[in-house]
Order: structure tokens, then C-alpha cells, then sequence
């Protein structure tokens, strides 16, 4: 299997990181010669290796998929967003659009893959883009159930001012140097239920190994990102999803 990894440069200044995976099999069946190209969208706070291991099967059992995956902005290696911008659905269509232009894949059909929040994402892209999508595949796709129109208008009033506290905080005068150990139990309890070879897959693109006097691990994720980034829908929303 061939890996090329991909930086993309974004028009909010910077950078996504990712990967392009293909088979190194030649094939001479004629039916798989065309070769199908499949975008993956991981979900909140997680990173392109979630996707990774489903990634790696599809190539192996069909030599004639290419498959990008791609670490959201303030996930995995990618760069943070500049302080104050939102980490929007907006947003993100905007980074995906960016990253399938980057590969030239705009001007041919092409399949998404997305999990939880990269489902989402996956949605409303294909129904903007419908002529350039050739399937879409949603997992664990199904947000938070249905909320009122008026806890609706709270839960984003909050949402608001959770990220201005935030943003008003003065900076840290250090961050707190973690055990890979405690590492593994964090990410283990953002997600319960995964397994310990799922999140040690996760920490691969979630932390940075700290040099000099201290020693230890800190994380990549852009903290603004653990506010909330639930997608919430109003009794008319669910209905019509």
C-alpha cells in the first residue's frame, strides 16, 4: 500500500494535514481499472486514524480505490483556527471543499465516508455538491435527539458565551505535561466504549511528545473544541432528517 501524506493550505491561513492511500496492486480486470476515489470526514475531537483501519481494508479488498483522509482543523497535526472564528459546519464544508479541490477531485465523481460529526458534514456537502458525489456512507451519524425551539435558542446563547469566557481567559503560563498512561484513560473516557487498540490508534495523531527539562505528552486538540460541538435539532429538524 502506498501512503502519501498531504498538507493543504487554507484560505483562513492554515494547514490541514493527511494522508492518500492506494494499492500497489496492478489490476488487468477490465471492471477495475476505473478507479474509485472516496473522501473520509473523521467526527468531534477525533483525528484521520479513526477512519484508518476501515480505510486500510477497503484498499486491501479493492485494488482500485484511492482514499484521502484528512485531520479537521484543531484535530490531529492539522493547524488551529485563529482565535475567535468558530468551528462551524460552514467551516468545515469550507476545509473540505478545499481539500477536494486540492486533489483535482472536483472535476470528476467521487464517494464520502463520514463518521458522527463527519457524517454531518458529509450530508450537507453532498446536497450542495450532488453532482460531484457518487455515494455518501454515514456512521453513527444520528446527533442528539430532538430539542424544543426554545432550549434550542439556549443551548446556542450558552454555546456563545462559553466561547467568549473562554477567549477572555488570559493565556496559560504552562500546559500540563501528561503520562501516556493518563493520555489513554482520557481518551477512553471522551469515548466510552472504545476499546484500548482503538484509542491508542487515536493518540497516535493526539499528542505531542514535550522535550527538554520536563519530560511527558501534551495534547494537539484545540481545547475550544471540547466546548460543545453537538449538533442539536429542533422537533421540525428531526422530523425531516
Amino acid at each position: 500500500m502506498n501512503i502519501t501524506k498531504l498538507n493543504i493550505s487554507c484560505v483562513w491561513g492554515g494547514t490541514l494535514t493527511g494522508i492518500l492511500l492506494k494499492n500497489n496492486v496492478v489490476t488487468t480486470d477490465s471492471h477495475c481499472q476505473k478507479t474509485m476515489k472516496i473522501i473520509g470526514i473523521h467526527g468531534w475531537l477525533d483525528n484521520l486514524n479513526s477512519l484508518l483501519p476501515l480505510a486500510e481494508k477497503l484498499i486491501n479488498h479493492h485494488p482500485n480505490y484511492e482514499i484521502c483522509l484528512y485531520d479537521g482543523a484543531g484535530h490531529g497535526f492539522s493547524s488551529h483556527i485563529p482565535k475567535g472564528i468558530d468551528y462551524s459546519v460552514v467551516r468545515n464544508l469550507q476545509d473540505l471543499r478545499t481539500v477536494i479541490q486540492s486533489l483535482g477531485w472536483d472535476k470528476e465523481k467521487y464517494s464520502i465516508i463520514g463518521h458522527s460529526f463527519g457524517a454531518a458534514i458529509g450530508v450537507t456537502y453532498t446536497a450542495s455538491y450532488p453532482e460531484e458525489v457518487l455515494c455518501l456512507v454515514c456512521l453513527d451519524s444520528l446527533p442528539r435527539g430532538e430539542t424544543s425551539l426554545e432550549d434550542y435558542f439556549k443551548i446556542q446563547g450558552s454555546r456563545i458565551d462559553a466561547s467568549l469566557k473562554y477567549h477572555k481567559r488570559p493565556p496559560r503560563s504552562h500546559k500540563p505535561h501528561l503520562t501516556s498512561e493518563i493520555i489513554l484513560q482520557l481518551i477512553k473516557i471522551m469515548r466510552p466504549g472504545i476499546t484500548d487498540e482503538a484509542a491508542k490508534l487515536l493518540i497516535e495523531r493526539s499528542i505531542r511528545q514535550d522535550t527538554g527539562l520536563s519530560s511527558g505528552s501534551s495534547f494537539l486538540i484545540d481545547e475550544v473544541l471540547c466546548l460543545d460541538g453537538e449538533i442539536h435539532l429542533t422537533h421540525d429538524e428531526s422530523l425531516n432528517s
